[in-house]
C-alpha cells in the first residue's frame, strides 16, 4: 500500500481500538513529524488519557509491504500500552534514586507486561499477533544479543518476558548462556504475573541488588589473596546461600507479593516500591549513554521498539529529510480524535 494509505490505516486502526477502551482517551493526537518516534501522555485521576503518538515522517507516495504496516500498528499499540498501564510516578522515582541500568531493567520487564496487559483487555483483538511480529522483525533485522554482556540484560528480559507471553520468538532462549542466569530466571518468573508497575519496580531492584552482589562476589574471587579456608567459607556460604536464597525469596517474596502486589492496591505503599516509566517525551528522555549509579555504562540495546521503527520508516520507506516536520504529499500533520 502507499505511505498515505498506510497513514489512514493507522488512523482508522487507532480509531477503532479508541472505540473498544469504552472511551477511555480524552484525545489521541498522531503527529508525522519527521524527526522521532514515541509516545507523550498524561493521565488523569479518573483514568481517562490524553495521548500524542509520535511517527518518523514517510513519503506517503512510496510503497510501504504489509509487513512494515503491522510493525507500525504494533508499535503504536504497544506505547498505548503504557499510556494505559504503566504509571510513571514509580519508576521515575526509581530512575533518579538508582540510574539508567535499573530504568532499563524496568523496562525490560515492564514491556512484557503491558503487552500481556493490552492481550487481555481485549482493546485490540489482534494485538497478540502485532506484538509478536514486531518484536520478531527487530530480532530479525538486528539479531539476538550476547548473553554474557551485563549491559544487553534488560534487551533479554524484554524478550524472554514475551516468550513468556506466549509469543513464538524465533531465536533461541539464551538466558542458559548468562552468568546471571538463575537472578534472571527468577525476576522474569515474578514479573511474569506483577499486577503493575509498582511491583515490578520491587522486581527489579531486587534484581539489580543481586546482579550487585554477584559481581562483588566475583570480584573476591579473582583477587587471587583467598586461602584454602577461605575458600571452603566461600563454598559454604554460597551453597547455604543458594538454599537459604532459594527459601527466603520464596517466602519473602510471596509475603512481599501478598502485601504489596495484590491487585495493585496500596503499591505505592512499600517504600523500595518507588521506580516507574520515565517520561515518554522522546525529547525528556536521559542519555543512554551517560553512566547511572553502580558505575554502569549502558550501551545494550534499546529495548523499546522506537529506533527500529525509526530506521525502518526514514530509512527504508521515505526519502524526507530528518530536519522536514512536515509529510511529502497531503496534510494535516496531526489527526486528532477527540471523544470528549
Amino acid at each position: 500500500m502507499l505511505g498515505i494509505h498506510a497513514k489512514r490505516g493507522i488512523a482508522t486502526t487507532l480509531e477503532r481500538v479508541f472505540k473498544n477502551t469504552g472511551n477511555k482517551f480524552n484525545n489521541l493526537d498522531i503527529l508525522w513529524t519527521g524527526k522521532t518516534a514515541g509516545i507523550i501522555f498524561n493521565k488523569f485521576s479518573d483514568g481517562v488519557v490524553d495521548a500524542k503518538l509520535i511517527f518518523p515522517a514517510i513519503d506517503e507516495t512510496v510503497e510501504i509491504p504489509a509487513s512494515r504496516f503491522n510493525n507500525m500498528i504494533g508499535y503504536a499499540l504497544h506505547e498505548l500500552g503504557h499510556a494505559w498501564f504503566t504509571d510513571n510516578k514509580p519508576w521515575d522515582t526509581a530512575r533518579d534514586t538508582h540510574g539508567q541500568f535499573v530504568s532499563a531493567l524496568i523496562n525490560g520487564l515492564e514491556d512484557p507486561r503491558i503487552e500481556r496487559a493490552v492481550i487481555e483487555s481485549g482493546f485490540a483483538p489482534n494485538s497478540r499477533a502485532l506484538f509478536e511480529e514486531l518484536i520478531n522483525a527487530i530480532l530479525k533485522k538486528d539479531g539476538y544479543v550476547d548473553a554474557t554482556e551485563k549491559c544487553q540484560i534488560p534487551f533479554i528480559l524484554a524478550v524472554e518476558g514475551r516468550r513468556l507471553n506466549g509469543y513464538n520468538i524465533n531465536v533461541p532462549n539464551i538466558i542458559s548462556q548468562s552468568p546471571y542466569a538463575k537472578h534472571l530466571a527468577w525476576a522474569l518468573k515474578r514479573a511474569h504475573t506483577a499486577k503493575d508497575t509498582s511491583a515490578i519496580v520491587r522486581i527489579a531492584l531486587e534484581l539489580f541488588k543481586r546482579l550487585l552482589e554477584q559481581d562483588k562476589q566475583s570480584e573476591g574471587e579473582d583477587d587471587g589473596d583467598g586461602k584454602e579456608g577461605k575458600e571452603r567459607g566461600k563454598q559454604g556460604t554460597q551453597q547455604g546461600n543458594e538454599q537459604g536464597n532459594e527459601q527466603g525469596d520464596e517466602q519473602g517474596t510471596e509475603q512481599g507479593n501478598e502485601q504489596g502486589d495484590g491487585d495493585g492496591e496500596d503499591s505505592d505503599q512499600d517504600g523500595n516500591g518507588q521506580g516507574g516509566q520515565p517520561s515518554d517525551d522522546p525529547n525528556d528522555k536521559p542519555s543512554r549513554q551517560g553512566k547511572g549509579k553502580g558505575n554502569y555504562d549502558d550501551k545494550g540495546r534499546d529495548v523499546e521498539p522506537t529506533s527500529f521503527i525509526e530506521d525502518e520508516l526514514q530509512n527504508k520507506s521515505s526519502t524526507v529529510d530528518a530536519d522536514d516536520a512536515r509529510p511529502v504529499v497531503l496534510k494535516p500533520v496531526i489527526q486528532t480524535f477527540d471523544w470528549r
